[in-house]
């Protein structure tokens, strides 16, 4: 015979007893099923539907905002462009209004002459022939402005 067997007949019988006076003692176990919740549950194919549909128009959202940014930076685009063509012109009437004819035509009109020979100063004496500027033909008269 194998060795629980003989164990289980060697055992003395007042353990036995004991156990079975314990088992008395407690009450009948039963089983209890647990009461029913009713819970929503919501299949997975339409949990990955409604994910994709989110996604989907949260893209949808993100391209329409990045297409009126791209509308936005061309209108500023034009906008930089006018600018620096308005730049350009300024500079090129300045340009204009800076040539030398330009210059001694303006000076002309404030009653300006031209410079005779100029005399070049050195640290104790004038190198050239000094001689007065001419009087001017037209001057303008005293207390009126000239005209641009």
């Amino acid at each position: 015979m194998s060795q629980p067997l003989i164990a289980a007949r060697n055992a003395p019988v007042r353990q036995l007893k004991a156990r079975q006076d314990a088992a008395a003692a407690r009450p009948e176990l039963q089983v209890i099923t647990p009461p029913v919740i009713r819970r929503l549950r919501i299949p997975l194919p339409v949990a990955c539907v409604l994910m994709l549909t989110l996604g989907l128009f949260g893209l949808l959202m993100t391209n329409i905002a990045i297409a009126g940014d791209a509308y936005q930076i061309t209108d500023l685009q034009v906008t930089s462009q006018r600018l620096a063509d308005q730049q350009q012109a300024a500079a090129e009437s300045l340009a204009a209004a800076s040539s030398p004819g330009q210059l001694a035509a303006k000076a002309q009109t404030l009653g300006m002459v031209p410079a005779p020979d100029a005399v070049h100063l050195t640290g104790s004496s004038a190198v050239g022939d000094p001689t007065p500027a001419p009087k001017a033909s037209n001057p303008p008269a005293q207390g009126e402005t000239p005209s641009n």
